[in-house]
């Protein structure tokens, strides 16, 4: 007989991140594994907007 194991597909126990350009959450990837780290942006797209100043695209810095 088998012995039952937890379901191991459950994200919510992973790091996360904010992305720097859309500022959108993203979860740790098995690709990111050695360089998580320096991981900034999410997508290629984010990553050719970059940062505008600190501030995620989209979003206005308090006056």
């Amino acid at each position: 007989m088998r012995k039952s194991r937890p379901f191991k597909g459950n994200k919510s126990f992973l790091p996360s991140k904010i992305c720097a350009a859309c500022g959108r959450p993203m979860t740790w990837r098995k690709a990111w594994a050695r360089c998580w780290d320096e991981i900034q942006y999410c997508s290629d797209a984010c990553r050719r907007k970059g940062c505008r100043g600190g501030v995620p695209a989209g979003r206005h810095a308090d006056p």
